[in-house]
């Protein structure tokens, strides 16, 4: 991308996006995510804070982009048009993550004005049926889906350069362990079902644009490629994407198996990205939900002194030289049997050291 690589504190910068958590608060409790498991207090941050990290981040060139996600919904912040509005006048492009559920009301309708550089709506269960496991409270999959698709009709058409992005789950295999848990996961787990909902998705999506015979053919011979049990990306139209997520246990969140502590690994955390939760926690990744790698606290120094800190040079050499350092990762890059214990380390390294950075040079929506 043009910008040579500087250290800001231990770290390499530019990274790719800074998590920042404006809220852990979700009107959803979908029985896939680990909110039910999180202990740590519910709020929002501070809207002061949150614009200091973002003048930060900018005045320094720390991101290529904040991303406003870790847990919860942030457009339920109260400030939250206040922050985005403060990222514009920095410079800082912006990333949302959302659930979808206020695009269809007075949220979505302020959201027309400002021009992200990604939208992320986590679609996850893309049909009646797997809406249940949303726990929406009285939304209707139909109230959903017709709010989330009229919103992006509006968008697409006032910001057509930006990027679009909606996220879909799907499963290696019909039976989780964290199903033992959480009760059965009804998301996608074949290539037939993959194909087939995005197939339905991918029509709305070109109703709603108005696309050409010749756009709609292209998108669907290349969902007609995709298979399932693995990381889909799927550009449908310019700038819209169809991503899908392997159902994960967040770093060992769901089940009760006793689990190894890796003996090796290699992760993205403070390579491509951190977060900073709603108290102002600095956590190493964006995976991590409860605050289990807290580096700092950035209500009380600088992200800079935060990154110069020794506990994240301790973190940052380790991966290098492929040594999990922290208990927490040792833990979430860990495995319950012993072939997957012993396997892991070179599956890791080869999908996030090889294979995934060559993804983000093809995609533009991570660049």
């Amino acid at each position: 991308m043009g910008i040579s690589k500087r250290r800001f504190g231990h770290i390499d910068i530019p990274l790719q996006r800074v998590h920042i958590e404006l809220t852990n608060i979700c009107e959803f409790s979908c029985v896939f995510c680990p909110k039910a498991s999180m202990d740590r207090p519910v709020g929002f941050m501070d809207t002061g804070l949150a614009k200091r990290l973002i003048t930060e981040l900018s005045e320094n060139k720390v991101c290529e982009k904040v991303t406003f996600h870790v847990m919860g919904e942030p457009t339920l912040h109260k400030g939250f048009f206040d922050i985005l509005s403060h990222a514009e006048k920095a410079g800082m492009k912006v990333g949302l993550t959302t659930n979808g559920a206020g695009l269809g009301g007075k949220a979505g309708e302020k959201l027309l004005a400002y021009n992200l550089h990604q939208l992320d709506i986590s679609l996850q269960t893309p049909d009646e049926r797997s809406f249940s496991l949303r726990g929406a409270k009285g939304m209707s999959f139909e109230e959903y889906a017709n709010g989330v698709m009229e919103f992006f009709r509006r968008y697409r058409a006032a910001w057509p350069d930006s990027n679009f992005k909606f996220r879909f789950l799907n499963t290696r295999f019909r039976k989780k362990k964290m199903e033992e848990e959480v009760g059965p996961v009804r998301v996608m787990s074949t290539t037939e079902e993959l194909r087939e909902t995005f197939g339905k998705w991918a029509g709305l999506v070109y109703d709603a644009i108005h696309a050409s015979s010749e756009m709609r053919g292209s998108g669907l011979a290349g969902i007609g490629k995709l298979v399932s049990y693995k990381w889909n990306v799927a550009e449908v139209a310019p700038n819209i994407f169809f991503e899908t997520y392997v159902l994960s246990n967040w770093g060992q969140a769901f089940g009760g198996a006793k689990v190894r502590d890796a003996w090796a690994g290699y992760c993205y955390g403070m390579r491509d990205h951190f977060g900073v939760l709603h108290n102002g926690d600095v956590v190493l990744c964006c995976m991590d939900y409860n605050g289990n790698t807290k580096v700092g606290n950035a209500r009380k120094s600088t992200l800079k002194e935060v990154l110069s800190s020794d506990a994240v040079g301790r973190v940052v050499d380790g991966f290098r030289r492929m040594k999990v350092v922290h208990p927490y990762c040792k833990k979430c890059l860990g495995s319950s049997s012993f072939a997957s214990w012993l396997l892991r380390p070179a599956a890791d390294l080869m999908v996030l050291k090889l294979l995934k950075p060559f993804f983000y040079s093809k995609k533009r929506l991570y660049g």
